[in-house]
């Protein structure tokens, strides 16, 4: 009888089992063959900003939970907003290039889950570059797998504003460093940096709000709007626009990677000055293009304007006698004499033999005059005999003597290379008297050239 009974209790056990698994069954197959429809949604408000682009969530709905994992395809719609704008549907808005977006080509579904979302990538330049302004884009939703369906709509029109997803404090403006939509003077020694082959006005692109990475700017130079400013007394009379020929500018200038700036130069030689040393020359620097962010319009170009009178420099070396206190073996006339020193041929040089620190080259002018800068050229072979360190005297009378410029540890790396040393503090003298205390370590020393220049 025990037998019997636990016989029955094991069939009913299994009946009940089957009648559960049964329906559990039913259920699932039911769920699992139930297509859903894939409606397109629009965005959501959860923005990232970084230096190179803004992200905007975007949100896909089913009309029910999915029954199953599937993906569903997304396309850039771009040319159905462009006919909606000339058609005049669409207004007040403009479109952005292809490149301006970047999104996943799918959208994944999970099973049980009635919405899912994706990331739309927009380059921040871009906005930047329409601040102020609406832009659209569509998408369209193709090819939902596991046999779901487009519901309505399965395309969507998305608007966004660019001052929602950036401030104007967030805005990478570029503009000219130096005296933006101004003018700079360059005269009596200010605004410009001397170099033995003319000036060179120094410049540079400032990047507003935070650090990007690289990029780069192009830089021009016009002479357009001269005679307007003149007309305008804006610029004086006598100025006269810089021909192509005659500066010298990067086209394009690299801001480097987390900097905020980024320095060029104009440069003018030396014979174009000289030969317009009674007249102003001008040019407007601007900026152009850059690869990356916006240019600021009221602040992208400065205008050089350049007072030859008052930078023009004059080398006045031949107006002096030189003597030294040591001398070539062979005397002052010999081959590579004292005179070759101020000779003006850098393929001369002045050798003097048993070098001990304590040699004076002197030079003395018919009159009082104010040198600015010097020039010294090294020789044509063993860098051991190249100056060191020297320093200039002035003076009235050959007697009493003021130091008017000290260098240490100098070095010419390149043979017969000229460097420039603008004088630390000029005046005005007639004797002019360089010590050279130290070469580079030979027992003979030799120098190419040494120029004085005046200033006016």
């Amino acid at each position: 009888m025990k037998r019997f009974f636990y016989f029955l209790a094991i069939i009913l056990s299994y009946s009940q089992f089957m009648g559960c698994s049964k329906d559990n069954l039913e259920v699932f197959n039911l769920q699992d063959n139930s297509p859903v429809q894939v409606i397109a949604e629009g965005g959501g408000k959860d923005l990232i900003k970084t230096n190179d682009y803004v992200q905007v969530p975007m949100k896909v709905k089913l009309s029910a939970p999915a029954s199953k994992t599937f993906d569903v395809e997304l396309q850039l719609n771009t040319d159905t907003v462009t006919k909606l704008i000339e058609s005049g549907v669409l207004k007040d808005v403009i479109t952005l290039p292809n490149s301006a977006f970047s999104f996943p080509n799918v959208v994944k579904f999970q099973y049980g889950s009635d919405t899912a979302s994706f990331v739309l990538t927009i380059s921040r330049t871009e906005i930047e570059r329409v601040y102020g302004k609406k832009f659209a884009l569509s998408y369209k939703l193709t090819n939902p797998g596991k046999g779901n369906q487009l519901g309505n709509p399965n395309s969507i029109i998305v608007t966004l504003d660019s001052k929602s997803l950036l401030t104007a404090a967030d805005i990478h403006y570029l503009s000219i460093t130096n005296s933006p939509a101004s003018i700079i003077l360059a005269s009596s020694h200010n605004n410009y940096n001397t170099t033995p082959s003319g000036i060179e006005i120094p410049l540079g692109v400032s990047l507003a709000s935070f650090p990007s990475k690289w990029f780069y700017v192009e830089i021009r130079g016009t002479t357009d709007s001269i005679s307007n400013w003149i007309a305008k007394k804006i610029l004086p009379a006598n100025t006269i626009g810089l021909k192509d020929n005659e500066f010298m500018l990067p086209s394009r200038v690299q801001v480097l990677g987390n900097k905020s700036s980024a320095d060029f130069n104009i440069s003018v030689p030396w014979d174009i000055i000289a030969k317009n040393k009674d007249k102003y020359l001008a040019i407007t620097v601007y900026l152009k293009d850059p690869t990356l962010h916006v240019i600021n319009p009221k602040k992208n170009y400065t205008t050089i304007l350049i007072d030859c009178a008052n930078v023009v420099e004059f080398d006045v070396t031949q107006e002096a006698t030189l003597t030294v206190n040591r001398d070539n073996n062979g005397g002052p006339n010999a081959g590579e004499g004292s005179l070759k020193f101020v000779d003006n041929l850098t393929s001369t040089k002045f050798l003097q033999s048993a070098f001990t620190g304590d040699l004076q080259c002197t030079l003395t002018f018919t009159r009082t005059l104010k040198i600015g800068a010097y020039t010294l050229t090294s020789g044509n072979d063993a860098i051991s005999r190249d100056p060191k360190s020297w320093f200039l005297e002035g003076s009235l009378d050959g007697a009493n003597w003021v130091i008017i410029d000290s260098r240490t540890n100098e070095s010419f790396p390149n043979r017969i290379q000229t460097r420039r040393f603008n004088i630390q503090k000029p005046g005005s003298y007639k004797f002019y008297r360089l010590n050279i205390t130290e070469n580079v370590g030979d027992r003979l020393f030799q120098c190419s050239e040494w120029r004085m220049i005046e200033f006016l």
